[in-house]
């Protein structure tokens, strides 16, 4: 019983680290400290899955890596930092001695969960049809999942940028740190405040936004 609940604490813990990382680094990727990062994520963001764009436009996922360095759909601006942030987790586990076996269980959970969440289940919320949507258990948690990754995409501040939703399936860290939009704000697809014509130059099929659209003329 003691190895039982030993692994599912190990477990426990690992996934909520994921959560956690998969936030901060979300997160990052729009802040803009580091321009070559946030401006991959952004095709993903400004071109395929805009603000005035249909979140749902097939039952294809629409590849944002495509033409690009990637392991599968997973972009370098999630593999440089995310293989930088899990070196740093094994040397840790390392240090404090933790066995072979916890270190085993507590990396594959976080790799697991990171790619089952951040990756898998992220694809398929801009997909028609997913299954999760009919299934009678799963799908009043993922529609709402998806209706906040979706202001995750509509919602820009003054300065253009997406700030809203860093989680995907789970948003505890959004709640703490203050990030969780529930609802979008009046005016449809619009940015909050002052940056109310930001999104006419995507109406137009152009970029949107300061920051972002700096980062996205980079591809035309």
């Amino acid at each position: 019983m003691l190895r039982i609940l030993h692994f599912a604490a190990w477990v426990g813990t690992s996934i909520a680290v994921a959560e956690l990382l998969g936030y901060l680094l979300h997160r990052l990727l729009h802040a803009g400290w580091i321009p070559w990062l946030s401006m991959s994520h952004m095709k993903h963001h400004m071109v395929l899955y805009g603000p005035l764009q249909k979140q749902r436009p097939s039952e294809e996922y629409l590849d944002a890596t495509t033409g690009s360095v990637a392991l599968g759909n997973v972009g370098v601006e999630w593999i440089v930092p995310s293989t930088m942030i899990l070196t740093t987790v094994v040397v840790v586990l390392r240090l404090l001695r933790v066995s072979l076996f916890d270190q085993t269980v507590s990396i594959g959970t976080t790799l697991a969960w990171t790619f089952l969440i951040f990756s898998y289940l992220h694809d398929q919320m801009h997909v028609k049809n997913f299954w999760m949507e009919q299934n009678s258990v799963l799908k009043a948690w993922f529609r709402g999942a998806r209706k906040r990754h979706d202001i995750h995409h509509r919602e820009l501040n003054d300065r253009g940028l997406m700030d809203k939703n860093f989680g995907i399936g789970f948003f505890l860290f959004d709640r703490l740190f203050g990030t969780l939009s529930s609802e979008q704000s009046p005016g449809v697809m619009r940015p909050r405040g002052s940056g109310s014509n930001m999104l006419k130059s995507q109406e137009r099929g152009e970029s949107v936004g300061h920051e972002q659209g700096g980062w996205l003329r980079r591809w035309k």
